[in-house]
């Protein structure tokens, strides 16, 4: 059963910090150095420097950077500029730009065991990643950003979320790249109730946050032997794609030092070329299909037969397409954008790999069947900001 709780979010104090974009972030995981550079900069509030505690030096301590980051957390929590709403809620989020806006319901989500099902993830994660994460995690004893849920609700919350936004927002700010961010409170015992029970029999699909779900059950078998307590639920936010979806689009691949024209189709695809770089736009692949450039031409390496809808594109081409050409992994780079992916084949002499943008259907289809897919295989947005509201367990104990 997927069981959203009520919670005492932690939110910046306004009465000390008048525009929230000022100390809020991007998700951890989509900022490079500059731009995490560029927030430390700006302000030493920021909320960076709880979640990144390894990419903030301080040469003047000796302390270990996540144990620097939770002193620092209980620092801003005694001088109020973080503050504890006073009694527990369920938060109403909605933000994006014109024409992308989504809107779903931040709570605290009971954690359950993987084989009950109530929440798929649908990506691989990596060691390393999931380490970093639960020392945060450990050492300030709280989830500072949420991870992000879609399910197919058929808008069976849709009235309470409504009512909500009918209401002046708690918050109500423009981040840096001109995405509006507003949060509601709702507070009412019977209301969150009502939420928790329409959501009961949902399954939701981990959209953005895997290596944190995963650590959210890390931290929960650690503290086994101290009996239920706050580490059994994570911080998330739940959108409905049946009434607001988020969109899904494609990480592209290159890949280094792979002539194009050395190349040949794997058992079960066909090659074929279809049009050079200066005609145009790069064909459009289909579900089981690759756009290859080398940025002279595009060549469609497409897939012939039937398919098994439980392996995801990403799959075929890790399995069953980079062994054959003898590809390593040091010499695969994921991008965004066409443009990237291009850029970087060019510079590094080989190759540009066009992925097909998978559906939300597709997507569970192979989580549905136990499965995952190989890391970075999705991307899902528009993403939430981080600082907005926070979850610290001491407020739950």
């Amino acid at each position: 059963m997927l069981r959203l709780r009520p919670f005492r979010g932690v939110r910046y104090n306004t009465d000390l910090v008048p525009d929230l974009a000022d100390v809020s972030s991007p998700p951890y995981d989509v900022m490079d150095r500059q731009m995490i550079d560029h927030l430390l900069d700006e302000s030493p509030r920021n909320v960076v420097r709880l979640i990144l505690p390894r990419m903030v030096s301080d040469p003047l301590s000796d302390v270990d950077p996540y144990a620097r980051a939770a002193l620092l957390l209980a620092r801003w929590r005694s001088e109020g500029l973080l503050v504890a709403d006073p009694r527990p809620a369920l938060y109403v989020y909605e933000y994006g730009h014109p024409g992308e806006t989504v809107c779903g319901i931040v709570g605290a989500l009971e954690l359950t065991p993987p084989d009950d099902h109530a929440v798929l993830p649908h990506e691989d994660v990596m060691e390393p990643i999931i380490a970093d994460r639960l020392a945060m995690m450990t050492a300030a004893q709280a989830n500072l950003e949420p991870i992000m849920l879609v399910y197919d609700g058929g808008g069976a919350v849709a009235s309470i979320v409504n009512a909500a936004r009918a209401s002046a927002p708690l918050i109500d700010i423009r981040s840096p790249d001109g995405a509006a961010h507003r949060l509601w409170r709702i507070d009412d015992p019977e209301t969150t109730a009502e939420v928790d029970r329409r959501l009961s029999n949902r399954q939701a699909l981990i959209a953005d946050g895997h290596h944190r779900y995963a650590t959210y059950l890390r931290l929960q078998a650690a503290h086994q032997a101290d009996g239920p307590g706050p580490w059994d639920r994570g911080l998330a936010l739940l959108i409905d794609q049946s009434t607001c979806p988020v969109q899904l689009g494609p990480i592209h691949r290159s890949v280094s030092d792979l002539r194009l024209d050395s190349l040949t189709a794997p058992a079960g695809f066909s090659m074929s070329a279809t049009a050079d770089v200066v005609a145009g736009e790069p064909p459009s692949p289909g579900r089981g299909d690759f756009a290859l450039t080398d940025g002279r031409q595009y060549v469609l390496l497409a897939h012939v037969g039937p398919r098994d809808p439980s392996v995801s594109d990403a799959e075929l081409l890790h399995s069953q397409i980079l062994p054959v050409w003898s590809v390593g992994e040091d010499q695969i780079g994921y991008h965004h954008s066409v443009d990237q992916a291009r850029r970087s084949a060019r510079h590094s002499g080989g190759i540009a790999i066009i992925m097909h943008p998978a559906s939300v259907a597709e997507v569970m289809d192979v989580a549905r069947a136990g499965k995952v897919m190989p890391r970075k295989s999705t991307s899902f947005g528009p993403k939430p900001r981080t600082g907005l509201v926070m979850r610290v367990f001491a407020d739950e104990l």
